[in-house]
């Protein structure tokens, strides 16, 4: 593969991920606006791009804590989502085929399920496994990692650049907006790494 992480929009996403997204929708309550805000945190962290996250994430469905300096010199995609969030639904599919086709050595998508209960968690996590997706799912039932991000409402991404820090923000976007995201995360990988060479 060349420095760029091909796009994988629209046809080129396999059956078997296209069933994951149906499956969740059932597990889905309701509604497909392009933000949804439910909640007041009350103040909030503003993080802007060039600046360095909060490296603990919490733990993985696996159980592991998640640590944001273990995959320095990879691309970082972190996407706050919910089953009731359509523009989300519609996102997922496409992060998991680019994250196969990129492959972890260069991509990782972390998939933060932002204040839904623990039970449809696990019907998530069961979807997931049976479909063979090994992308990383966080479960962040009481918004702390959405808090300490920032988040207000979903979808919500975040793209970090291969030495750590923030590449990108997005929040509030649509579908017909993911091959422009793709695009951005071509771009990361594309950028001089942490130890200043060029990627292979």
């Amino acid at each position: 593969m060349n420095a760029s992480i091909a796009p994988l929009i629209g046809s080129q996403i396999p059956s078997p991920v296209k069933r994951t997204v149906t499956r969740l929708s059932r597990v889905a309550f309701c509604g497909s606006a392009l933000l949804v805000s439910f909640t007041a945190l009350g103040s909030v962290p503003t993080l802007k791009v060039g600046d360095a996250p909060p490296d603990v994430f919490g733990k993985s469905s696996t159980g592991q804590v998640v640590h944001l300096s273990d995959y320095r010199g990879k691309i970082v995609v972190i996407s706050f989502w919910a089953t009731w969030c359509g523009p989300c639904r519609k996102e997922l599919p496409v992060l998991v085929n680019l994250e196969k086709q990129a492959t972890r050595e260069k991509l990782i998508v972390l998939t933060v399920n932002w204040q839904q209960g623990y039970n449809e968690f696990r019907q998530i996590m069961k979807i997931f496994k049976d479909m063979g997706t090994d992308i990383t799912l966080i479960s962040d039932e009481h918004g702390r990692a959405g808090a300490a991000y920032g988040v207000k409402g979903i979808p919500h991404m975040i793209i970090l650049g291969r030495d750590g820090r923030i590449a990108a923000i997005h929040v509030g976007y649509s579908e017909e907006q993911l091959p422009v995201l793709v695009d951005e995360i071509n771009s990361a990988w594309s950028k001089i790494s942490p130890e200043g060479s060029h990627p292979n």
